[in-house]
């Protein structure tokens, strides 16, 4: 499903006939390229990818109805109260620039929890119903929920990035202090879950790999381009601002093509055959070589996992208290929780 080799440069270059007009979901795992991603899909003027993941999507789909009859505007009201509580409002609000209630409600065709969705996302992005923009959301954590966006919106596509097992435990674990075996059993779990999820999707998924969009750039943005049906424009190549604010790459405009393969001299050996030993069958499937031999798939264990989200709350806490202070860092990784159910 990853193997670039299989499509021929006369169908990468070929305009389709450009019917697609979203939605278009960005996944994968954190740390894995999905900010860079979207920087490229936002180079072309007919896509719009929200500059701030959402993440609440299935949270909205779950409590909507405990609101009532949201077509009221008292009703859609004190739904607008609670969602306003959720991280992507908090840093719209901090920007100066959070929506109203009475905007939103009016901007819905409907009040069914796509339709409200949507309506939020054309507000934001500016992108009208009948317009020819593809609309379009970047949410990590909605690699666990494509089914039920799928059932949300059966004309949604699905771009899914994968980024080898390894590097995203360094990653995660430098940017947020993570454990990297409950990182490492996450990947697995959630990969392998999307890529089946995304397989029965049939011509609606697309995957590619993380290390292939640093290295073969262009032939990789043309891929996409034909899956979501806009022409390619060789200013997606160009970034014009940064896409990273933590990590190796943070604050660098462009693409840093040597992101790769940073375990092999930044990963402990026994750390290196621990995550082979979980990840390796997974790693493989995804086209990925293994530095040691495959040996059977270990798992970790609840109390170990349970644990280990423990302390990964609350490294969250401390990688963010300098900013929000200890009470608001609690206060909004909670909330993040409550909305993704992942930490």
């Amino acid at each position: 499903m990853i193997d670039s080799s299989s499509y021929a440069d006369h169908e990468i270059d070929s305009v389709p006939c450009m019917n697609f007009r979203g939605p278009l979901f960005l996944v994968g795992m954190p740390r894995s390229g999905t900010k860079l991603l979207r920087e490229i899909l936002n180079r072309n003027s007919r896509v719009r990818i929200l500059s701030i993941e959402t993440e609440f999507l299935p949270w909205l789909v779950r409590h909507v109805h405990e609101y009532g009859d949201v077509s009221q505007l008292p009703k859609f009201q004190r739904l607008y109260t609670a969602l306003v509580r959720f991280p992507y409002f908090t840093y719209r609000a901090s920007a100066g620039k959070l929506i109203d209630a009475e905007r939103w409600y009016s901007a819905c065709e409907q009040f069914d929890s796509a339709s409200i969705f949507e309506a939020l996302v054309r507000s934001e992005i500016g992108a009208p119903p009948g317009s020819n923009i593809v609309w379009g959301d970047k949410s990590p954590s909605y690699i666990d929920d494509m089914a039920l966006i799928q059932s949300l919106y059966p004309e949604a596509r699905f771009i899914h990035i994968i980024r080898d097992a390894r590097d995203y435990c360094l990653s995660i674990h430098k940017a947020w202090g993570k454990d990297m075996r409950r990182a490492a059993q996450r990947w697995i779990d959630s990969i392998e879950s999307a890529r089946r999820v995304g397989g029965s999707f049939g011509s609606e998924y697309m995957e590619i790999r993380y290390e292939d969009l640093l290295v073969d750039t262009e032939f990789q943005v043309r891929r996409i381009c034909q899956f979501i049906e806009v022409a390619f424009d060789p200013m997606m190549l160009t970034l014009d601002r940064a896409s990273e604010n933590i990590g190796d790459a943070k604050g660098l405009v462009g693409i840093m093509t040597t992101n790769t393969g940073k375990y092999r001299h930044s990963m402990r050996p026994e750390l290196l055959a621990d995550i082979e030993s979980m990840a390796g069958e997974t790693l493989l499937s995804c086209g990925y070589a293994l530095t040691l031999p495959p040996r059977p798939r270990k798992r970790l264990g609840v109390v170990r996992l349970v644990s280990a989200q423990l302390r990964d709350g609350f490294n969250l806490v401390l990688s963010s208290k300098n900013q929000r202070g200890t009470y608001g860092a609690i206060v909004f990784f909670w909330r993040y929780f409550r909305a993704t159910r992942r930490i």
